[in-house]
């Protein structure tokens, strides 16, 4: 799982440039840098949604080097402008000490997600080479079900981030809101039920369950924990 930490840094510096852009002021004002600045926000937005739609959506059952550079290169696509700009990006990040940092919270966040989504993968597929497994239908119907839903709370986390002024705690809070909206009730049911697939089809296989099941069940009670009493 290096890697997918690797990737989870890669969003993390996707949000914080975005954030980065809205905060510091760009050298020499005037309304074309203004205009340039609102330009390389929209590009680090859509950057940030490429590269976690790619993620999400892979079947390969681990993050390897050819996944990476494929989510790298679905985020470049979407930077033209910042790709020209980097010189003017790096001195907008050194302006804004510990932005990163900042962001620890949120990149725990999104490495938690990533990682179910992830371990679904490897679940499945050692399901589709267990011999005993006879509800193949349905465990990949539920499968795929699980698969969208947690792509969209990845999509729906990252989208509210980008929208923060900052990584402050009010605004992990809503990220986390928008991400649970995505998954439950039903992704916790569909976790449960692929797990007791995985347990029928062969007792020694516990991918879905602990990869999965179990991580689902403790985001949520910790993200419920950690949320602010109204």
């Amino acid at each position: 799982m290096d890697l997918l930490k690797t990737a989870v840094v890669d969003i993390t510096t996707l949000v914080a440039t975005c954030h980065a852009l809205k905060s510091s002021p760009i050298e020499d004002g005037g309304g074309l840098q203004h205009k340039l600045r609102g330009r390389l926000r929209r590009e680090f937005k859509r950057g940030t949604i490429a590269y976690i739609d790619v993620l999400a959506r892979t079947r390969r059952g681990a993050v390897d080097d050819a996944l990476l550079a494929k989510c790298r290169v679905a985020a470049e696509q979407q930077l033209p402008h910042a790709l020209v700009q980097q010189a003017l990006l790096r001195r907008i990040m050194g302006s804004e000490a510990g932005s990163l940092g900042g962001m620890a919270a949120t990149r725990q966040d999104l490495w938690r997600l990533a990682s179910m989504a992830i371990h679904l993968s490897i679940g499945m597929a050692a399901l589709r080479g267990s011999v005993a497994l006879a509800d193949a239908d349905p465990a990949e119907a539920a499968a795929a079900r699980l698969r969208r839903r947690l792509r969209k709370a990845l999509i729906a986390y990252a989208r509210a981030t980008l929208r923060a002024k900052s990584a402050k705690a009010g605004s992990i809070v809503k990220a986390r809101e928008a991400a649970t909206a995505e998954i439950e009730p039903q992704g916790a049911a569909e976790a449960e039920r692929l797990a007791h697939f995985e347990s029928r089809a062969d007792p020694t296989l516990s991918v879905v369950r602990q990869g999965v099941t179990k991580p689902l069940l403790d985001l949520t009670l910790d993200w419920r924990r950690l949320a602010p009493v109204p």
